[in-house]
């Protein structure tokens, strides 16, 4: 999102635009059982760490899911917006998105890497040229490389958090590359251009863009892919809908109406499930990827962000920004398992495990 409070307002508009049409808004009662589930692939729902950032106040923080203990760190750059975990637990990362220029630009251009066992800044990268670092993400398989959209340069940009070098540059071609959606070979992926409503299909490998897509009107807003790379989902946050496009030729495979408000989803690392924010709703909708069904709604998320799962797919976290909670959800059972309260408004939210010995 360009700013949440824009989004909100956008979202709040769109439903009264939407009820003056008497168009049917699906929000569901869901279910918001509070309590504890058992983790299918040896994810702990009470271990590990929370990694959180506040936007325009040059802080992240780290929520302890054993103890439920929050360390507020100064992070070494402005505004820390979206956030990354490194699969190994050792690093945060944090983007420094910065302040609107017009056109879907911004003028931040460093990334933040927190050590998150000795709870301190470890480096500033300064991205040079990329600026509007956005988001951000490790590469599959990876607890060194991260590769971080930067809207205003148009570009992927890779980089080694560990000795803070830019690697390479991948360009998009698209006005506003805000969100980034990479496939399980670490080298497919894909962005959403807010400004035009395409998606850019790139090879991270070859650092190259394969081809961008004319999908619909803007503004695209989130972006995923299954991890095959065959298809990527995209939010259409003014129609309210998902488009599924083909991933190879961006020929629109399905439309996905009936949302009150779309911002950001996601798809289960094992690629059944997807997780769409209703924001207007104030609940994240699963979705199976297969049949492209709506099975049920996760209910009791006020102002939430992107649901982002785990890798046992089971088991996803969810930042309620303006309440500043961390939620922690049962994507099969669509309840609320757990809410832990960070005490200031939330940006971005990413869970890392517990490190282990070695990675001390």
């Amino acid at each position: 999102m360009m700013r949440y409070g824009i989004a909100v307002a956008l979202a709040v508009i769109a439903c009264v635009v939407a009820a003056s049409e008497g168009r049917a808004q699906s929000c569901s009662a869901g279910s918001t059982d509070a309590g504890r589930a058992t983790s299918r692939a040896g994810v702990s729902l009470t271990t590990g760490t929370v990694f959180v950032s506040h936007g325009n106040s040059g802080i992240v923080s780290m929520l302890d899911l054993a103890s439920g203990a929050v360390t507020t760190i100064k992070a070494g750059i402005e505004d820390p917006h979206e956030v990354a975990v490194s699969p190994d637990g050792r690093w945060g990362v944090a983007a420094d998105f910065g302040d609107y220029q017009g056109n879907f630009e911004f003028d931040g251009q460093r990334l933040a890497v927190i050590d998150l066992i000795n709870k301190r800044v470890a480096r500033v990268i300064d991205l040079g040229p990329h600026r509007g670092p956005h988001d951000v993400m490790f590469l599959p398989g990876s607890s060194k490389r991260v590769v971080v959209t930067t809207q205003t340069s148009r570009h992927v940009v890779e980089v080694d958090v560990e000795t803070g070098q830019v690697i390479a540059a991948t360009p998009t071609g698209g006005v506003g590359s805000h969100n980034l959606a990479v496939a399980a070979d670490g080298r497919t992926a894909f962005t959403a251009n807010q400004g035009e409503g395409t998606v850019s299909r790139l090879d991270l490998g070859a650092h190259t863009l394969v081809r961008e897509f004319t999908v619909a009107a803007p503004p695209a807003e989130g972006i995923a892919v299954t991890p095959d790379g065959r298809e990527a989902w995209v939010a259409f946050r003014d129609e309210r809908l998902v488009r599924v496009i083909d991933g190879e030729t961006g020929k629109v495979l399905a439309t996905l109406p009936g949302f009150g408000s779309t911002e950001r989803l996601s798809i289960t690392p094992d690629g059944r499930r997807a997780l769409i924010t209703d924001l207007r709703c104030r609940e994240v909708k699963v979705v199976d990827v297969a049949s492209r069904r709506v099975l049920g709604s996760i209910a009791d998320l006020r102002d939430a962000g992107q649901a982002k799962p785990l890798a046992d797919s089971r088991i996803a976290v969810v930042a309620q920004l303006q309440p500043g909670l961390v939620t922690i959800v049962d994507i099969e059972e669509r309840r609320v398992v757990a809410r832990h309260r960070i005490g200031r408004r939330i940006d971005g939210a990413a869970w890392g495990p517990t490190p282990s010995a070695a990675t001390r």
